[in-house]
């Protein structure tokens, strides 16, 4: 499997140009959140965007997901197989030799292991942070629906709001932060 080390045509062997792309990636990804947020008021279907665009980042562009992306897949299973191609010659059926991938293109040696455990380990850190939140929030919602509780400052839809807001970056933490952890922190590659 080849990894493709080019974004749009910049080369990202250097550790700088990466963190300037997970800077750049971030803030779209920020400008998605706060879209989602505003719109998801008066049009629900909106809280979806900045969800598919964090897999989109994810799968095509800091990778580990899938075949795509700046990072081998994370998952370190063999890719799918090639299909067997069945011709018919004068009325027999012949399949044709499958094709058997080079496995150094798709397993993790040892160092890759310990880079991904320890950038899912960082990675899961911050979206509990996240997580934990989000359960004060709803604690004072919840008290606040029931009517045991009515604080000025906290209605309901408020509550809902802002337990929206922080499950959305977490979503979004949850699905390019391990990736992005890798990117920042390798340095420079040298592809010679």
């Amino acid at each position: 499997m080849d990894v493709s080390y080019k974004i749009l045509g910049i080369p990202m062997q250097r550790q700088s140009t990466r963190r300037k792309m997970v800077v750049m990636v971030y803030a779209l990804l920020l400008a998605f959140c706060i879209a989602g947020i505003v719109f998801a008021r008066t049009e629900p279907q909106f809280y979806r965007g900045p969800l598919y665009a964090a897999l989109a980042v994810a799968a095509l562009v800091f990778g580990g997901s899938g075949k795509w992306g700046l990072i081998k897949p994370f998952p370190n299973k063999p890719p799918w197989r090639e299909p067997v191609i069945v011709n018919v010659v004068r009325s027999q059926l012949k399949p044709m030799a499958l094709t058997i991938p080079d496995q150094s293109g798709w397993t993790n040696d040892e160092r890759e292991l310990a880079r991904r455990d320890r950038a899912h380990y960082l990675a899961y850190q911050a979206v509990t942070i996240v997580l934990v939140l989000v359960l004060p929030v709803a604690a004072f919602g919840l008290r606040a629906a029931i009517g045991l509780h009515h604080p000025d400052w906290l209605t309901v839809t408020l509550a809902l709001h802002v337990i929206y807001a922080l499950a959305l970056v977490g979503s979004v933490m949850a699905v390019t932060l391990p990736a992005a952890i890798i990117l920042w922190n390798e340095p420079d590659m040298d592809l010679d």
